[in-house]
């Protein structure tokens, strides 16, 4: 149950941050237009929803239970209101945060010996290369063979995809369902790396940064797309959290008619 709660909620915490990130971006002038209009179109919700009801029942009373709903969904509309205003920014956000982890994967240790110890595990399954020199991880991999470098390339390729992928869950969905980097894109890169080398490895940083480069471009290629739809989905969300406090309360106000008969 933990583990079903900490992606959506790893997912919604960056877009809090990519939204906090956004405002930021803004000018004064536009961040005080943006907050009028988030305080505006909350009190008018706010409104609307505590009295609408006196059109037709004067006399129903309003529970906590009902205040409750609406207070909630007031802060979810201001919310929604500056998240609007705020994914104006996706594209330059997103740019800044895929060099920030490029940087920060390479660092990372832990990631590198345990992408490491799954090359060596799916090289010396292959089959193809002699592991006699190579009896632990620690030693190295030998990829002398084409198919031992593509191997080698993708496992680690895909390693930083899904590395991103941890790091930045509602940007990583921007991109695909499995992270995962096309096989094309690797093999391409391994043929051109060792046709202009004599190493006889791959390394990883080459990986990281051809993740990098592709993910940069799949999140160029679709923020417009991104933007437009995300906005579409914040208006039907706001329309839905409204409908839940008003419906409650405009249930609760009919029943009150019907049992006055």
């Amino acid at each position: 149950m933990i583990k079903l709660l900490i992606n959506p909620l790893s997912w919604l915490a960056e877009l809090i941050s990519i939204v906090t990130s956004g405002l930021a971006k803004l000018s004064s002038g536009q961040l005080g237009l943006t907050l009028v209009a988030a305080f505006g179109i909350t009190a008018l919700c706010a409104w609307l929803c505590l009295n609408y009801v006196q059109l037709w029942n004067k006399r129903f009373q309003l529970t906590v239970t009902h205040k409750t709903f609406t207070a909630f969904a007031c802060t979810l509309t201001f919310f929604f209101v500056l998240a609007f205003s705020a994914l104006t920014f996706l594209k330059e956000i997103t740019l800044v945060r895929i060099t920030i982890w490029q940087a920060a994967i390479k660092l990372d240790q832990g990631w590198a010996q345990e992408t490491l110890g799954k090359t060596y595990d799916e090289v010396k399954k292959n089959g193809l290369e002699d592991f006699s020199l190579y009896p632990n991880v620690d030693a190295g991999v030998p990829i002398t063979k084409s198919q031992s470098r593509f191997i080698a390339a993708k496992i680690n390729a895909d390693g930083a995809c899904h590395h991103f992928s941890q790091q930045h869950p509602f940007l990583s969905k921007i991109i695909w369902t499995s992270p995962t980097l096309p096989a094309k894109i690797v093999q391409d890169d391994v043929e051109e790396y060792f046709s202009s080398t004599l190493n006889r490895s791959y390394p990883q940083e080459r990986a990281v940064d051809l993740a990098a480069e592709y993910i940069k471009t799949q999140l160029v290629q679709q923020a417009p797309r991104v933007v437009t739809l995300s906005r579409i989905g914040l208006v039907l969300a706001f329309l839905l959290v409204q409908l839940i406090p008003f419906g409650l309360i405009g249930y609760a106000a009919y029943t009150d008619i019907r049992s006055s008969f």
